[in-house]
């Protein structure tokens, strides 16, 4: 073939193949439109634990490993500053890590600009150690007022109280037997767990609740997962029924 030839055989392929990348990019971007989120065909659960990293952090992640279980891991920023690895740890396992401020004081108690800085602070040290900045913020004892929905805005934060507790952080609960019991009887389809990471008891009985579960079909996933297909408003609280008060 002559190589005058050549040229406009090369361009006709170019342009082709510049005319068939739209036309793809349009397929995927309308699959992706047309799939639904995983929640809406599967029974989703999330489990969240509070108040790490902590000394039972390596075991609970060993076993939600074992049960291929993502959770939701509300961390307060002094123990991530502790414990960078650790809390690194938890987001390299595929679990998601929100915000629980800085030392887990009450917010209501404090002004608008120390409101800010436990969340802030908390916001900045959670971000160095996973290399992702939070999406998701728990209050401590689910106080919250206006001055926390402003700031949680701010840094584009929603609120997750949760939607059911094993109330583990009532001493007289502190059973492995008790809590297990409590875990189940307060195990739903789109319920959001709250517990400790910090109760030795509650670690322990996490083998015989993700089984009980499993079994009955339920995937336990993170809490962005479970709010996935829906709106979130940066301020706001999801699930809108999440009416949990926490230790």
């Amino acid at each position: 073939m002559p190589f005058r030839t050549l040229i406009p055989l090369t361009l006709a392929c170019a342009l082709a193949a510049a005319a068939a990348v739209p036309a793809q990019a349009d397929s995927a971007q309308a699959a992706s439109a047309r799939r639904e989120p995983f929640c809406a065909t599967h029974k989703c659960i999330a489990l969240t634990f509070d108040d790490g990293p902590a000394d039972y952090t390596e075991t609970l992640l060993k076993t939600l490993a074992t049960y291929h279980a993502k959770a939701t891991f509300f961390v307060i920023g002094n123990r991530v500053e502790k414990h960078p690895k650790l809390t690194a740890m938890i987001a390299k396992a595929g679990h998601e890590v929100g915000n629980h401020t800085w030392d887990h004081k009450y917010l209501t108690d404090l002004t608008y600009e120390q409101i800010n800085k436990e969340i802030g602070d908390a916001q900045r040290i959670i971000t160095k150690a996973t290399g992702k900045a939070p999406v998701l913020f728990r209050a401590p004892g689910g106080l919250r007022n206006g001055g926390v929905e402003e700031i949680t805005a701010k840094f584009g934060l929603i609120q997750i109280p949760g939607t059911v507790a094993t109330k583990d952080y009532i001493k007289d609960y502190r059973d492995v037997g008790v809590l297990t019991s409590r875990a189940l009887d307060v195990a739903g389809e789109g319920e959001v767990v709250l517990m400790h990471e910090t109760v030795k008891q509650t670690v322990q009985s996490l083998p015989a609740v993700l089984k009980k579960l499993t079994a009955e079909d339920y995937h336990f996933v993170t809490v962005s997962t479970l709010l996935e297909g829906q709106e979130l408003i940066p301020g706001q609280v999801y699930p809108e029924q999440s009416s949990v008060v926490a230790g």
